[in-house]
């Protein structure tokens, strides 16, 4: 589904270190936060919530281990949509096509693009057995696909949901 866009929050130096260490372990208590700010437990509970109100947080969760609960391969499929599906009235709306391959269990993540492919997705695997049937058997048998292109993550050296450096000082 995609993000609703919200009026931007003005965060400081302390939302952005407070930011960092939920990124880090959000399972942190709040009296650990303030000791590793130096500010106040009330404070940091205010600037937690005012994180989370503005949309800026938009959840606590846990990151699984890929391998260890045996899906240890990651592919990156690059798909082109059929605008005009034969047997439909209409053109297929993009995002409806988005949500119904979002639904699946091995989709990690759904891309709407730019350029010569529509969408990308990132898809976990057990195996190249098991990708192949999510492929074959199920993304390429829905009409609204025209054509993929895989390609598998020989191995991984950054994968992550951490947004770092929120400061607009970037470093190259």
């Amino acid at each position: 589904m995609a993000e609703k866009i919200s009026k931007k929050k003005k965060i400081d130096a302390k939302d952005e270190e407070l930011l960092h260490l939920l990124q880090q372990d959000s399972k942190q208590s709040i009296a650990q936060l303030s000791k590793a700010l130096g500010i106040g437990i009330s404070s940091v509970h205010a600037r937690m919530k005012a994180l989370k109100d503005s949309r800026v947080i938009q959840r606590y969760t846990a990151i699984v281990n890929p391998v260890e609960v045996n899906r240890g391969t990651l592919a990156f499929i690059l798909v082109t949509v059929r605008y005009r599906v034969p047997g439909r009235k209409g053109v297929l709306s993009q995002r409806e096509f988005c949500e119904q391959i979002a639904v699946h269990p091995l989709v990690q993540g759904v891309h709407v693009l730019s350029g010569e492919y529509d969408v990308l997705l990132k898809v976990r695997a057990e195996n190249i057995s098991e990708m192949n049937n999510f492929i074959v058997d199920f993304l390429r048998e829905l009409p609204e696909v025209d054509k993929t292109l895989t390609m598998f993550a020989m191995d991984s050296y950054l994968d992550t949901l951490e947004l770092r450096d929120l400061s607009n000082n970037r470093r190259l």
